[in-house]
């Protein structure tokens, strides 16, 4: 005969089964900023010495601030990371949470500390400054992942001198780094000093050196530089990247940057004889990068007005064995002094270019690429539109590689790809818009309807989406028949409407 369990009896094991969980469950310490003040009780400054380095469960630094206190500005070197799983979080401040480093780090990792995961979130940050890396945010911890994730990094600086290679105006993160949905503004690397004979300085924005992966999604870098003073090699010479420089070596790295807008980056300096600058001095007006068996993935980007030496926007430079894979981005209006208006592949790569837009890109170097220049050991070159109106220089320059493609349009026969029938030779590309946000998250450049570039792409080498995540192929010239359109953008009969004016 069974017999009932006692209440009392139920109850104990219900609160022994809650216990269980309870000690299954990882703990969270939090810190709470409650006072904008730069030192004591409630500060930014107690919270980083309030973390523990010996706790191995997260711990995390929140803000409770008023709108009209929602600034903190540090008199002195912050306090290091450590902890096994730090994350500081301004999203319980309604006003947003803004740390200005008035000179110094805000937010570092040092060698020494124990730190794997450092998450940044819903914060700006200002007016950091560093000599060497990091101005804002120095991750040198090569097994710390970090992620920053909706944060706004602004006017951060790093200064590079003959001791001190500069590396990252914002950001320095020497282990896995991810970014999403946040911008970088007016973040630069300057010499320290009048002037240092050194160029030795990369990422005006952003720099991550490593074997690991750097991921870049729905983000924003506007207006970010590097500006050296010397008087190299013969009269200026600058770094490289202007927003961006990853150097990834190793099989086992990877760099995505999709859904990302790169505008007015580029890389300068000043010969501290004259009292101009000499822009574009450095190669990768936006983006500078390098690994060696590694592969980069750009899909979906955006970068207009960057300006560099060779790679006015992207500079892939001595990339040995590594995958550069390029799909549905948008180049308008970037300038290289050397080679690559849009794009430089130097002594690099295996390069896939697919349903990509070029546009309006110059070099100042006559007969190298005004788009693309390719020095490489093999491309494969698809359904790309290229709009080339340098009348000094062709849309595609080639040095060497194995090329293969074709249904591409390019004004005038300039990117001719050698055995290909399938690409055309147009003439001005009346029919390309401006670019304008029509929905994704970057700006793209639409086809007027008609235009020759609609149903006109090999669907063999067409993206599942192109620049504004919508499905490809469709029909774009209502004929019934869905068929791949050439270049970022897949044109529709509701883009037609639209153009007509029916909205």
């Amino acid at each position: 005969m069974s017999r009932r369990p006692s209440t009392s009896l139920l109850r104990c094991c219900g609160l022994l089964l809650a216990l269980a969980a309870t000690s299954n469950a990882a703990a969270t310490t939090t810190y709470w900023v409650t006072s904008n003040a730069n030192f004591g009780p409630g500060s930014f400054v107690a919270a980083l010495q309030s973390l523990q380095s010996g706790l191995a469960d997260a711990q995390e630094i929140r803000f409770a601030l008023p709108a009209e206190q929602n600034t903190i500005y540090l008199n002195g070197a912050a306090p290091g990371i450590v902890g096994a799983t730090v994350r500081i979080d301004g999203s319980d401040s309604a006003g947003g949470v803004i740390i200005d480093g008035a000179g110094w780090t805000p937010v570092h990792v040092d060698a020494g500390s124990n730190t794997t995961s450092l998450a940044i979130t819903n914060l700006t940050l200002r007016h950091g400054n560093a000599v060497g890396k990091g101005g804002c945010v120095a991750v040198v911890r090569s097994a710390t992942t970090t992620l920053i994730d909706h944060a706004i990094l602004q006017e951060c600086r790093a200064f590079v001198d003959a001791g001190n290679p500069g590396r990252g105006g914002a950001v320095y993160a020497a282990g896995p780094l991810t970014v999403q949905d946040s911008q970088f503004e007016r973040n630069e690397i300057l010499t320290l000093g009048a002037s240092a004979e050194t160029a030795d300085a990369a990422g005006g924005a952003l720099y991550s050196e490593g074997t690991h992966d750097v991921t870049i999604l729905r983000s924003a870098f506007r207006e970010n530089r590097i500006r050296l003073t010397n008087s190299l090699p013969s009269f200026c010479a600058s770094g490289a990247g202007g927003a961006v420089n990853l150097s990834l070596p190793g099989a086992a790295s990877h760099g995505t940057i999709v859904d990302t807008v790169f505008t007015g980056n580029h890389t300068s300096c000043r010969n501290p004889s004259v009292s101009y600058d000499l822009d574009g001095a450095g190669d990768g007006g936006a983006l500078k990068l390098a690994s060696d068996y590694g592969s980069f993935t750009l899909n979906a980007n955006f970068f207009e007005n960057n300006r560099g030496l060779r790679g006015g926007a992207v500079a892939f430079i001595n990339a040995g064995q590594t995958s550069a894979t390029l799909t549905a981005n948008t180049f308008h209006a970037n300038h290289a002094n050397a080679s690559g208006g849009a794009v430089g592949f130097v002594a690099c790569c295996y390069a896939t270019l697919l349903n990509n837009t070029f546009a309006e890109d110059r070099t100042g170097a006559t007969n190298y690429g005004a788009e693309l220049e390719l020095n490489v050991g093999s491309a494969a070159i698809y359904n790309n539109l290229f709009d080339n109106t340098d009348p000094d220089s062709p849309g595609c320059g080639y040095t060497y590689g194995q090329l293969s493609g074709g249904h591409n349009l390019h004004v005038s026969g300039s990117c001719p790809i050698p055995g290909d029938t399938t690409s055309q030779a147009v003439g001005a590309m009346t029919w390309l818009e401006a670019p304008a946000l029509t929905g994704g998250n970057v700006p793209t450049m639409r086809l007027t309807y008609g235009a020759p570039a609609i149903d006109a792409a090999d669907d063999a080498h067409c993206p599942l989406y192109d620049a504004r995540g919508l499905v490809r192929p469709l029909d774009g010239n209502g004929d019934g028949i869905a068929q791949c359109d050439i270049g970022a953008v897949e044109s529709t009969y509701v883009d037609r409407l639209f153009m007509s004016g029916f909205e």
